[in-house]
């Protein structure tokens, strides 16, 4: 279950990127997404998603977990991937 809502939710926020690559590994309750490419760049990017009562929320390590499916919440994510990948 969480695997694919983390997937949709990439998929959403990635729509109109080409040049992004990542792989998945799912450690329990937690599922990590690596990104190998973003922005075209090669990166070593390792994010953490989980579901707390059937809400995704992303980890930030600036912010801590943050929802990332309510409101504006996915700004958490671009704010960690551009930071980790230095455009």
């Amino acid at each position: 279950m969480i695997k694919q809502k983390v997937k949709d939710f990439l998929d959403k926020q990635l729509v109109d990127f080409t040049n992004f690559r990542y792989n998945f590994e799912e450690d329990g309750e937690y599922l990590y997404v690596i990104f190998n490419e973003a922005f075209g760049e090669q990166v070593d990017i390792e994010t953490t998603f989980k579901i707390i009562k059937d809400t995704l929320y992303f980890h930030s390590t600036s912010f801590g977990w943050k929802a990332v499916e309510k409101g504006s919440g996915n700004k958490f994510f671009w704010i960690e991937i551009t930071k980790e990948s230095k455009i």
